[in-house]
């Protein structure tokens, strides 16, 4: 069930930059497939820029630690600041929001479940 959507921030390590000389862009993701990940790339790639993929991550923390140590860029869904250590990066290729979808459980108090999904979609910028 849809519930809302997220925004999209770029985001690296404080005083990271992106290449000025044509090389592609080192970029910090979920292992595929990943939908943020195949957005990233498609961002990049419309707005001329190539990607290499320098680190790689089968869960959130991993991409942010590698993020955090300066590797590359990332693209968060974001529902508030950036993470700890990393930093929103302005002027980069807009990302379109990403939908967000939940799962209730078969077998759930339906009142349990409204209210869980409505409080959900409240706290959605």
């Amino acid at each position: 069930m849809a519930v809302g959507s997220l925004p999209l921030s770029w985001c690296a390590a404080p005083g990271w930059r992106p290449p000025a000389d044509g090389r592609p862009w080192p970029l910090v993701a979920i292992e595929a497939p990943c939908a943020i990940r195949s957005r990233a790339v498609d961002v990049l790639a419309a707005a001329g820029r190539r990607t290499t993929v320098v680190g790689e991550a089968a869960y959130l923390g991993g991409v942010l630690n590698a993020a955090r140590a300066g590797l590359g860029v990332t693209l968060l869904a974001l529902a508030g600041p950036a993470p700890e250590g990393l930093v929103e990066l302005p002027g980069l290729p807009a990302a379109a929001p990403i939908g967000l979808s939940a799962l209730v459980r078969p077998g759930t108090d339906p009142a349990v479940a409204r209210t869980a999904l409505d409080t959900l979609r409240r706290s959605l910028p």
